[in-house]
C-alpha cells in the first residue's frame, strides 16, 4: 500500500509538471490586482487644511488618555487626519516645527497606514506620499482602528536613538492632544512594532512605535474635579488654544530677571507630570498629563529658581523644598549649555529617571517619556506667554545631582533640562527659510552629479545644509555658509531607480528649516519581485526600470524541514522594459516554510524577496 501511495504522488508530480510550466515570459503584461496591492507606487495626496482646534491647551492636556479597546468602524476623515498630522510633525506659520528638537535634528518618518495603502507624511508641503499599496492595517496590535501611524527613526539623520525616541515622545503627545480635541481616540504601542518592516522600510530606518487613530468605542465622559488643596495654586485654563500653543511656541536662549509667580510655577509643573483636573467616568480615575510607557511612571521632577531646589509631588500637586539657595550656575556647569544662558532662567525643570523604578531595558521608552515631559513644559510656557528651551546633553550627572542636593541618590539620571521664563522679546530666534534645491532630474549610475542648495536666515545667522540622497546615504551637516550663499554638494548613485532627494537648512542656533525635495531618476533596469501561492509557487519578476535587464540569474530556496527540492535555479537571457517574467516551480512539502527568491543581472542589478507560506503537498497558501 505504501509503494502504491508513493507511486501515485510521483505520477501526480509528473502530470502537473507537464501541465504547468516552470517559467513563462509575458511581454508587457498588465499586472493583476494582487500585483498592484504589493508594488511600490509613486504619487502624492495633498491634505486639506487642518481643522481649527479651539479647545484650550489645559483642557486637551487633562483629556489625554489611551483607548485600548476595539475602535468603531466609523472612518477618520481626511480633514481630521490632516489636523492630527500637522499637530504631530507639521510646519508652523513661522517656518518652525510643531515639536522642538533640542539636538537640532528631525529624524522621524511617519508612515500613515490606511486600508487602501501606506503613505509617508511630508511636512514640507503637508501631503501624503504614496509608499506602498495594499491594506497593512493588520500590522501591530489589532484594535480595529481605521488608521495607524508607524513612527520610524531615520538613523541617517540622527545617530542617537535616545534623542530620536525623545522626539517621538513629543510627536505622540500632540497626536494625543489633537485626537481628544477632535473626539477621536488613540493609543501608543511598542507591541509587534517590528511588523513595520513588512512595509519594505529603507535600510536606514528602524521602527519605534505604532499609534492607532479612530473613533473610540465609547465617547469621552469627564467630570470637572479640581485637584486637592496644596501649597501650589489650583490649575486654571489660560486663553491659548491647543493649535495656538503648538503654532506659536517660543524657543529662546536667555531670560530677564522677572520671577515667575507661584501660579506660573504651578502650571508648568502640573503640565510636566501632573494629574488631570478631570475625572474619567468610564475608567473611574484621573489620567496623567502624559502616557505611561509600561504602566509605570519612573520619573521624579525637580525644579530650581533663585531661592532653592524643589521636588514636585504629582499626586498631591505640591512642592517640597530640597535645598535652599540659588543653584542655577551649578546646574549650567553640569550640562552642555551651547548658546543657552541656563543660569538666567527663573524656573528650571529637570525630570530624573529613577532606575529603581524603571528598568534599564526600557531606556528608550524613558527617553520617549522624558521627551513628552519637556514638550508639555514648552507648550504650557507658551500658554503663559513665556519662552522656553530644552537641553538633552548632561555632561556631569554627579555634579547635577550634587547641585540639587541629591548627591546620594545615584539611582537618579537626568535625561533633559527644561528652562522657562520671561524675555524681552529680543532673544527669540527664527529658523532658516525653506531652501531651494536645483540640479539634474535624470542620469546614469556611477556618475557624480552636482546639486546646489541655497536659503536665507531671517536673523542673518550662518547656515548648514543637509541632503538626504534617497538611497540610504546623506551629506551630513555641511557648512557653515553665510546666509544667502549657494552651496554645491554632489553624489553618485550605484543602482538605477527614482530617488527623492531632500534638503534642509539649520542655523547656528540649531533651528531647522522645512524639507524641500527633488526627484532624480537613475537610468537602468529595476527588478521587482512578487510571490503568490496556489498550485506551487508563482514568482513574478517585473522590470520597472528604464533599460532592458540581461543575463538574469535566479534562485529560489526553501527552508523549514520536509520539502522537495530545497533549491531551484535558472537564468533569463533578457527582460525588456515593462516586461514581466513568471516562474512556476512545483514543490512538494508539508508545513510552514521560508521562501527566498534572489536575482542577479548584468551591471550589478540585484533583487531579493523573502516570504513564508504553508505547504500541503503541492498546494501553497498564506504566502506573505
Amino acid at each position: 500500500m505504501r509503494k502504491k501511495l508513493i507511486g501515485i504522488i510521483f505520477c501526480t508530480l509528473l502530470i502537473i509538471a507537464v501541465l504547468v510550466p516552470v517559467t513563462g515570459k509575458l511581454n508587457l503584461e498588465t499586472p493583476d490586482e494582487e500585483h498592484n496591492q504589493s508594488t511600490n507606487t509613486r504619487g502624492w495626496i495633498t491634505l486639506p487644511d487642518p481643522l481649527p482646534v479651539d479647545m484650550l491647551l489645559e483642557q486637551t492636556i487633562s483629556r489625554r488618555m489611551s483607548f485600548h479597546d476595539s475602535y468603531q468602524a466609523t472612518p477618520v476623515t481626511d480633514q481630521e487626519l490632516s489636523t492630527v498630522l500637522w499637530a504631530a510633525y507639521g510646519v508652523t506659520t513661522d517656518g518652525g516645527r510643531t515639536v522642538y528638537s533640542p539636538n537640532g535634528t528631525y529624524s522621524t518618518t511617519i508612515y500613515v497606514i490606511r486600508s487602501d495603502a501606506t503613505y509617508i507624511y511630508v511636512p514640507a508641503n503637508h501631503s501624503l506620499f504614496l509608499w506602498k499599496t495594499g491594506n497593512y492595517l493588520y500590522l501591530g496590535q489589532d484594535t480595529g482602528a481605521p488608521i495607524k501611524f508607524g513612527l520610524v527613526w531615520n538613523e541617517s539623520i540622527a545617530a542617537d536613538e535616545k534623542a530620536a525616541m525623545a522626539e517621538i515622545g513629543m510627536i505622540a503627545q500632540d497626536v494625543y492632544f489633537d485626537a481628544n480635541a477632535l473626539d477621536l481616540g488613540t493609543l501608543t504601542t511598542g507591541m509587534s512594532v517590528s511588523d513595520l518592516y513588512e512595509l519594505d522600510l529603507p535600510s536606514n530606518e528602524k521602527p519605534e512605535i505604532i499609534m492607532h487613530l479612530g473613533h473610540p468605542p465609547t465617547p469621552y465622559d469627564f467630570t470637572y474635579n479640581p485637584l486637592p488643596q496644596s501649597n501650589l495654586p489650583s490649575v486654571i485654563n489660560n486663553t491659548l488654544t491647543l493649535a495656538e500653543a503648538i503654532n506659536t511656541r517660543r524657543i529662546v536662549y536667555a531670560w530677564n530677571t522677572t520671577e515667575l509667580t507661584l501660579l506660573e510655577q504651578s502650571q508648568i509643573l502640573w503640565a510636566s507630570y501632573g494629574t488631570s483636573y478631570l475625572y474619567d467616568n468610564i475608567n473611574h480615575k484621573r489620567h496623567r498629563t502624559l502616557p505611561s510607557a509600561v504602566n509605570i511612571y519612573p520619573f521624579k521632577i525637580y525644579a530650581a529658581n533663585q531661592t532653592g531646589v524643589y521636588q514636585y509631588l504629582p499626586t498631591s500637586h505640591q512642592i517640597s523644598l530640597i535645598v535652599s539657595g540659588d543653584k542655577r550656575e551649578l546646574i549650567q556647569d553640569a550640562v552642555d549649555p551651547g548658546n543657552i544662558s541656563v543660569s538666567s532662567s527663573p524656573w528650571i525643570i529637570i525630570p530624573f529617571w529613577d532606575k529603581n523604578v524603571g528598568s534599564q531595558s526600557y531606556l528608550a521608552w524613558w527617553w520617549y517619556e522624558s521627551g513628552a515631559i519637556v514638550h508639555n513644559v514648552l507648550l504650557e510656557a507658551t500658554a503663559l506667554n513665556l519662552g522656553g528651551n530644552v537641553l538633552s546633553v548632561i555632561t556631569d550627572q554627579n555634579g547635577l545631582r550634587t547641585a540639587l542636593g541629591l548627591s546620594a541618590q545615584t539611582n537618579l539620571v537626568a535625561l533633559h533640562v527644561a528652562m522657562v521664563g520671561h524675555t524681552n522679546g529680543s532673544t527669540q530666534n527664527n529658523p532658516p527659510l525653506t531652501p531651494t534645491l536645483t540640479g539634474p532630474s535624470s542620469g546614469q549610475r556611477g556618475i557624480l552629479y552636482n546639486f546646489t542648495v541655497v536659503t536665507t536666515d531671517p536673523d542673518g545667522d550662518d547656515i548648514y545644509y543637509f541632503l538626504d540622497w534617497g538611497d540610504g546615504a546623506n551629506s551630513g551637516w555641511t557648512g557653515p555658509f553665510p546666509s544667502g550663499m549657494m552651496a554645491t554638494l554632489n553624489h553618485i548613485w550605484s543602482q538605477p531607480g527614482t530617488y527623492t532627494i531632500q534638503a534642509k537648512a539649520r542655523d547656528t542656533h540649531s533651528l531647522e528649516s522645512s524639507w524641500t525635495s527633488l526627484e532624480m531618476t537613475i537610468g537602468g533596469p529595476v527588478l521587482e519581485l512578487e510571490m503568490k501561492g496556489g498550485l506551487g509557487i508563482t514568482v513574478i519578476i517585473n522590470n520597472t526600470g528604464t533599460a532592458d535587464a540581461t543575463n538574469i540569474s535566479w534562485a529560489i530556496a526553501f527552508d523549514g524541514g520536509l520539502i522537495i527540492p530545497h533549491q531551484i535555479t535558472g537564468a533569463i537571457q533578457e527582460l525588456g522594459i515593462g516586461e514581466q517574467y513568471k516562474l512556476r516551480p512545483l514543490v512538494l512539502g508539508l508545513g510552514k516554510k521560508t521562501i527566498t527568491v534572489s536575482l542577479t543581472a548584468d551591471d550589478g542589478v540585484t533583487a531579493e524577496k523573502i516570504a513564508t507560506g504553508f505547504f500541503f503537498m503541492f498546494i501553497v497558501v498564506g504566502v506573505k
